[in-house]
Formats: C-alpha cells, structure tokens, sequence
C-alpha cells in the first residue's frame, strides 16, 4: 500500500505551488467536479467553480503564499483518505496574513490521482 500521508503531502506541495504562481484554475482542478467547500464565515461552494473562487478571493484579500501541513492522514477506504492539518496564509511581502488555520479534507481517487472533494477550514483569527 502507497504511503499515503507522502501522497498527500506530495498533492499539497502542487496547490501550494500553484496558488503560489497565481494560477487558481490549476488549483481548482485539483478538486472533484462536484467538490464542496466549506469556507469560514461563508456557504458552501460547490464544484471547481466554487473552489476556484474562493481561491481568488483569498488571493484578491493579499494573500500570496497558503503553507498545509499535514498532521493526520488516513485510509476510509480503498478510495478515500481524510486529512487534518493546520496552515499558515502569508502575504506579498512575507509577514503572516493569519496564523491559526485549520482544515480537514476528504480526499477521493478518481482514476489514479488523489482530488479534493470536501474541504472545510476555518481560523482561530476573530
């Protein structure tokens, strides 16, 4: 069986990148076409659609560099993972735009590739 915290950071390491470069199409596609995301303060977005706005929102809010790190992977499945994890968002210049995030994800297999399907994440910021 694949080591599947290594996968996952692996896929992280993607949409860090690619939320790095600004790209947040690239970033959507790493979600399943039906994803739901459950952002702070928010509704919940559905599909890459969704996903790739809430993305330029917190992009267009100064945001330029989002740091996952992974604490917790596990199997629910042969198809699915979850994730915990915490994340640090940084802005243009390097100082921290929000320290204390936390997320939980379920990752779904469609075909080879690891995608997002739920994503929820939330601040300790008030």
């Amino acid at each position: 069986m694949e080591d599947l915290k290594k996968v996952i950071e692996a896929r992280n390491r993607e949409l860090m990148d690619y939320f790095k470069a600004g790209d947040m199409k690239a970033v959507s596609n790493m979600y399943t076409d039906h994803c739901k995301i459950m952002p702070p303060r928010e509704d919940t977005l559905f599909d890459r659609e969704g996903a790739e706005k809430i993305f330029w929102d917190v992009w267009e809010s100064g945001v330029r560099e989002v740091e996952l790190k992974s604490e917790e992977v596990e199997p629910m499945g042969c198809d699915v993972i979850y994730e915990r994890g915490t994340s640090t968002m940084k802005k243009g210049d390097g100082s921290v735009a929000d320290v204390s995030n936390k997320y939980v994800v379920i990752w779904k297999k469609v075909g080879c590739d690891w995608f997002l399907d739920i994503d929820i994440f939330n601040s300790n910021k008030a």
